[in-house]
């Protein structure tokens, strides 16, 4: 009875019971395509633009990798973050046979820890080789199993800060978008993907400043553009089959620490891996292998919101 009492009497004050309420209530969001498309470059371009925002104030930020740099944009990221969740919401309408907020945003899924541990074993399979590599490393010359970060605001900020905002802005915000905008599902696939490849193009400017170079610092964006829009379809489909948010998210996260894999051993002669070359070679191949094998059926049978015909819990569909 306490405990009832006490609920009640906080949802009595205003802003949280409106906030209680939003997230509580039975939403569908069903749009035309046109406004679906326009809201996700808006929300794409409101995300990259939020993180210039600080410029207005006179701080330049010329180096990302400052904490004070990382922190300011991370507040921008989450202010993008809020911005996207009030357009979601805005366009929703009522329904009682609907979803909340959170199940609409994927935050809220069927079966999250499934969901987690097949999102994180299937990426993992992927980068069976690297990992095998680093193994290689540690076993023979004493690497670290575990590096001790050196700047640990850059560490969160890779492993959490851009993998959740980016994740929640690009995945969970701009999918529902175009999935309530019933469009197909290849369409769905490339469309988010697109809008994160694109968002990425404003590193231009930092690559010419540090590259001095304006035809390498263009070719250095070309090729980030085109392994973001692979890891964004990657991410798509994650999200589409399993319908959980904080899987991608954990994904991402773990895409981020393991960066891009060292295949210098397969061509250096003195490379200090050089030697295990065959082997690891076989790894990277049967990593590729497994992760084609695995693709589908680790990410079967989950009861998904993001399907587009489960605009209602009703009406869910299982991905096989």
């Amino acid at each position: 009875m306490a405990q009832g009492a006490l609920a009640a009497a906080i949802l009595e004050a205003g802003p949280s019971r409106a906030l209680f309420h939003g997230m509580m209530a039975r939403l569908v969001l069903e749009v035309p395509p046109v406004v679906a498309v326009l809201a996700s470059l808006g929300l794409a371009s409101f995300f990259v633009a939020s993180l210039y925002l600080w410029r207005l104030a006179g701080y330049q930020d010329a180096d990302r990798n400052e904490p004070s740099t990382i922190q300011r944009r991370f507040l921008s990221t989450l202010l993008s973050c809020a911005c996207s969740t009030g357009l979601v919401y805005g366009l929703a309408r009522p329904s009682k046979d609907g979803m909340t907020l959170l199940e609409l945003l994927g935050l809220e899924a069927a079966e999250p820890l499934r969901a987690c541990a097949c999102c994180l074993g299937l990426t993992a399979a992927l980068f069976l080789g690297p990992l095998l590599q680093h193994l290689a490393a540690v076993c023979e010359f004493h690497t670290p199993l575990i590096s001790s970060p050196q700047c640990s605001w850059v560490l969160m900020r890779d492993l959490a800060m851009a993998p959740f905002t980016e994740e929640f802005v690009f995945r969970a915000c701009i999918v529902r978008l175009l999935v309530g905008a019933s469009l197909p599902g290849a369409a769905v696939a490339l469309g988010s993907p697109l809008c994160f490849a694109l968002a990425h193009a404003h590193h231009f400017r930092e690559h010419v400043r540090k590259l001095e170079n304006k035809q390498a610092a263009l070719m250095q964006v070309a090729f980030q553009i085109f392994y973001t829009s692979l890891f964004g379809m990657y991410s798509t489909y994650l999200l589409l089959r399993t319908g959980s948010t904080v899987a991608v998210v954990l994904a991402h996260s773990f895409c981020n620490h393991q960066g891009f894999p060292d295949l210098g051993f397969l061509v250096f002669a003195n490379h200090e891996l050089h030697r295990h070359r065959i082997w690891l070679a076989v790894a990277y191949v049967a990593g590729m292998l497994l992760f084609c094998c695995l693709l589908v059926p680790l990410t079967a049978d989950f009861p998904t919101h993001f399907a587009p015909s489960s605009q209602c819990p009703s009406a869910q569909r299982q991905c096989k």
